[in-house]
């Protein structure tokens, strides 16, 4: 039993052994052309607490500042130190300023074979821009994603922010398909409209006026103002909010008929694509509540009735927007 003990024991010490190799990877100094070996260090550094993060591997550098092991050393000389500090992947990048620009490379390499397993390159507008790009990279190596593919519309580099602090919004056109049932009166209207939308980043505000039709001359013109909540920073991103809306409205059904203007509380929310191209779509629902009462009108041979009570339905909408 103690045999089978200490085997099982070297066995497990074995499986860790080996799962802290495969994870391990090998960092040397980036190679610096034509920029400063300050911004050699602090990239590399920077790389390394980026890689640390995204946890998907232990990193180990040399531990020799003075001599600055970096990546200008060829590719089996990186791969021997690798294969001394039992490292399974190494890295090797550079630094290239060239202008303004300085171009990042870096590549992922396995040690036991030498074989690039991930590549990718970006451009900074400037050596400030080494942040953010390592941030990118660090959070994308390895894996089956391009750094220059990030999702998050707030990892931008100072070039990217330059651009947003001319524009603090986006500014779209939009049309909108939908339809609207309105409970109280068992109908159902097809609405079509147009109108215009702002992206501030953390908000988004709609002015948007709808035409909704139905059979029998019903009829209700809206014109809304609301504000939505992005539920996470990707292009792709669910969202909630509200607004007010004013309208006005015909509806005839039978020998009834219903007629009611003022403001109405809107709350819902949706789904939207390509939050950060130039066409976007949206998907939503709204339910909406009248602050206001709908005159009833009942003909019943020579008597007419007439009764009041407010609005209340749902309405659904596609809404297709043209980034101006």
């Amino acid at each position: 039993m103690k045999k089978i003990t200490i085997t099982l024991g070297l066995i497990i010490g074995m499986i860790h052994l080996l799962q802290a190799q495969s994870n391990k990877v090998f960092l040397p100094y980036l190679e610096s052309i034509n920029i400063k070996k300050d911004f050699q260090v602090s990239a590399t550094k920077l790389l390394k607490n980026y890689i640390d993060l995204a946890n998907k591997y232990q990193v180990v550098m040399d531990g020799n500042k003075d001599t600055l092991f970096d990546a200008e050393k060829s590719n089996e000389e990186i791969m021997n130190k690798a294969k001394q500090l039992d490292a399974a992947y190494f890295i090797k990048g550079s630094l290239n300023r060239i202008g303004d620009n300085v171009i990042v490379n870096v590549s992922l390499f396995e040690t036991a074979t030498g074989n690039k397993v991930w590549f990718d390159q970006l451009k900074a507008a400037s050596p400030e821009d080494l942040d953010p790009i390592m941030q990118r990279v660090g959070n994308s190596i390895g894996t089956q994603t391009k750094a220059t593919a990030v999702d998050d519309i707030y990892s931008v580099t100072n070039q990217e922010t330059a651009a947003l602090n001319q524009k603090q919004t986006n500014n779209s056109f939009g049309v909108c398909l939908g339809g609207l049932q309105a409970f109280q009166y068992d109908l159902q209207l097809t609405t079509i409209g147009a109108g215009w939308y702002f992206d501030s980043r953390n908000f988004i505000f709609d002015i948007r006026p709808t035409l909704g039709f139905g059979n029998k001359g019903s009829n209700v013109f809206n014109v809304a103002l609301e504000m939505f909540k992005p539920v996470s920073n990707n292009a792709n991103s669910a969202f909630y909010g509200g607004g007010v809306s004013y309208s006005t409205s015909t509806v005839k059904k039978g020998s009834d008929s219903y007629d009611g203007t003022g403001l109405n509380l809107n709350v819902g929310g949706g789904y939207m694509f390509n939050r950060t191209s130039t066409l976007s779509v949206r998907l939503g629902a709204n339910l909406f509540y009248g602050m206001y009462d709908v005159t009833s009108v009942s003909y019943s041979g020579t008597s007419v009735s007439k009764t009041t009570q407010s609005p209340l339905g749902l309405e659904f909408k596609v809404e297709f927007l043209f980034k101006r």
